[in-house]
């Protein structure tokens, strides 16, 4: 079959898309695979369809460190070629198809992340584009429409090409190999396997793959980007579905990424006043109770002399369910003689909330605090000696942590209002 043959086909596949109500790219499954078939066999048919397959091929490999996302990307900007030259053919009435921004955001991702600047305007030139001024190309005369289809299929068989080169390195099990290796190979052989083949013979003779030549880093790609746009209103649409001319913003009926809920500020968690600092979570309530119940961890080692256990964070729902489980704390005194269950068991009552010891100056943060006492405390308090004999004491690190517990003393004063329990 030769070109003209495949010219004709490729003409019918545009119109018989177009009747059915879509002007794009060739997507015949049988001329598909009609035309993998005869690249396979033979290189050269590149050169019969004057796509310029060998220059194409050669600047978007060279120097890839790792080839098989290069060709993804090249069959990507082969694509989008190929759009462009079926709409100049399908729709020449298209104001907005005779013009392409330099800048737009299919010109720069796709179309100079895998391709040079000088091939890009000669790709185009053959459609009739010509530059304007830096920033634009405009078709100045409309090549004739037999022109239109060949650069179309040119484009076609490039996209096709791609995949055949990456069905090699498939089957090569490496696409990390010089792109003129594996160009060489192709051309050289006369299927996938010959190919993969030759390649594997080459490559089990050098020990070590010669270094790659420099190139820049290739850009990123992004679906379905526009040539005929600006570059910021490309940006301001990411929609995977949408066209070749972008896609809607999503509307306002999109979800917000605000959380809808957000509790009060005594039913957050520890990690909104915690010492680390983090962002405030939701979380369940198992989840909180098992936080405000576990044992408190260990500081690194040495950090302190008295090598203490760091407490565990404060949280104002942990105070909140330890209030509503003691009702019998708040509750008023009883009258002397009468019954009382298992509290006059205890010798000593034991104050319920944590106080702030007098050695605290207003503005002084503690930095120890004494279980038994449940009095905060300076580093230099007199009463500290006495605290060390025989009491929990433990050392509040950080300037977070220590504000933390002169909050909660705080707030236990003005909950408990007992002043009694300062010395």
């Amino acid at each position: 079959m030769g070109s003209s043959s495949l010219s004709e086909d490729y003409r019918q596949c545009l119109e018989r898309e177009l009747r059915r109500g879509r002007a794009g790219v060739c997507g015949d499954p049988s001329l598909r695979a009609v035309l993998w078939q005869i690249l396979v066999e033979d290189f050269d048919l590149h050169g019969a369809l004057q796509d310029d397959a060998l220059a194409l091929l050669t600047d978007g490999l060279w120097g890839r460190a790792d080839l098989a996302p290069a060709l993804r990307g090249l069959a990507r900007a082969f694509e989008l070629l190929e759009l462009a030259a079926v709409h100049l053919y399908l729709l020449p009435w298209r104001k907005e198809f005779t013009t392409i921004k330099t800048f737009s955001g299919g010109y720069v991702h796709v179309l100079k992340g895998a391709l040079s600047e000088d091939l890009l305007i000669q790709s185009f030139q053959k459609m009739g584009y010509v530059p304007r001024d830096d920033h634009c190309l405009t078709v100045t005369a409309l090549p004739p429409a037999h022109q239109l289809v060949q650069v179309a299929l040119g484009c076609f068989a490039l996209r096709l090409e791609c995949e055949i080169l990456g069905e090699v390195l498939a089957q090569l099990g490496t696409s990390v190999l010089p792109a003129e290796e594996l160009l060489q190979a192709r051309r050289a052989s006369g299927d996938v396997a010959s190919c993969v083949a030759w390649l594997q013979q080459r490559l089990a003779r050098q020990e070590e793959p010669p270094p790659l030549p420099p190139r820049g880093s290739p850009a990123v790609f992004r679906a379905q980007l526009d040539l005929y746009r600006d570059l910021q209103e490309d940006s301001d649409s990411d929609s995977d579905d949408a066209s070749l001319y972008g896609g809607p913003s999503p509307g306002p009926g999109s979800p917000s990424v605000e959380p809808a809920y957000r509790p009060l500020p005594w039913e957050q968690s520890a990690k909104l006043w915690g010492p680390q600092g983090e962002a405030w979570e939701p979380m369940e309530e198992g989840e909180a109770l098992q936080r405000v119940s576990s044992p408190p961890r260990s500081p690194p080692y040495g950090a302190l002399e008295e090598e203490e256990p760091e407490p565990e964070a404060f949280s104002f729902l942990s105070l909140r369910r330890e209030l509503l489980s003691r009702p019998g704390d708040l509750g008023a005194p009883q009258a002397p003689g009468s019954p009382s269950p298992q509290h006059v068991q205890r010798p000593i009552a034991e104050p319920p909330g944590y106080q702030v010891h007098s050695c605290l100056a207003p503005g002084v943060l503690p930095t120890r605090c004494c279980d038994t006492c449940r009095q905060l405390h300076t580093a230099h308090c007199a009463a500290l000696p006495a605290c060390r004999l025989g009491h929990e004491l433990r050392a509040l690190l950080g300037d977070a942590h220590q504000r933390l517990w002169l909050q909660r003393a705080e707030m236990d004063t003005l909950l408990y209002d007992s002043p009694g329990a300062r010395p």
